[in-house]
């Protein structure tokens, strides 16, 4: 049976930001690399060490079961299948002779665009979920309305996306982009997940994995940032000396 809300959805998360790359052309790749060119073979990295880990840690008897490992809407590991993607996404700039961060930054705005159009496209899964709420929309098969966490997610980091491409145009500070998109995400995940129904009345993994990357990631954020401006004062007194 085909599943698709998740064909929808992956179509919105490839689609849009091909789409946007028109206007925020890939600037480390040859031409005519699209962005799923780009992101294609990392994406699939992703998917594979994601799974992978989830069923590892949840059910490690399925691994090798390919019926298992084929079920994705029972669990990704987020994290785990974003490291994939990077590292592979740096071993192709090693083999190309692009500065790794580079290509990161390069591919991060339009990455944290795809990601919200997945969010985004919660409406053609199973409903944008959420707590329940006076306003907002009411998801298939239940008769109460929720507040959707899914769009409000997306409209922020979509946001993140636009002020990323913004800063690394007019900064070209590529280690900066990089870590700024990983506390951006990480702190929309952090904070979305608190809404987001889950069984149990515990933290979840997932939700628990963002908040240490949050604040993993703020923290580098602070230590980048400070020396790069330690960098442009020590560069601007050589200057006036």
């Amino acid at each position: 049976m085909i599943d698709y809300g998740l064909v929808v959805s992956l179509i919105a998360a490839f689609g849009i930001p091909t789409l946007l790359a028109e206007r925020w052309p890939l600037a480390t790749y040859t031409e005519p690399t699209t962005f799923v060119d780009a992101v294609l073979p990392l994406a699939f990295a992703g998917l594979v060490v994601g799974r992978l880990t989830t069923l590892a840690l949840d059910d490690p008897s399925s691994i090798g079961s390919i019926s298992d490992m084929l079920v994705i809407r029972s669990g990704v590991e987020f994290w785990p299948a974003l490291l994939a993607a990077a590292t592979l996404a740096a071993w192709q700039a090693r083999r190309a002779d692009v500065p790794i961060t580079t290509r990161l930054a390069d591919l991060v705005p339009l990455a944290v665009i795809g990601y919200a159009s997945y969010e985004a496209a919660c409406i053609f899964r199973d409903g944008c979920l959420g707590p329940l709420s006076p306003v907002g929309l009411r998801p298939p098969g239940l008769s109460t309305v929720m507040f959707p966490v899914g769009l409000a997610m997306a409209a922020v980091l979509a946001a993140i996306a636009i002020g990323l491409h913004v800063y690394r145009r007019r900064h070209a500070a590529r280690v900066s982009v990089v870590v700024l998109a990983a506390a951006g995400v990480a702190l929309v995940r952090s904070v979305g997940s608190i809404w987001l129904p889950h069984v149990g009345d515990g933290i979840t993994r997932q939700h628990l994995t963002s908040i240490v990357v949050a604040l993993a990631s703020v923290a580098a954020t602070v230590g980048v940032i400070g020396r790069d401006r330690r960098i442009k004062a020590g560069v601007g007194n050589l200057g006036g000396s």
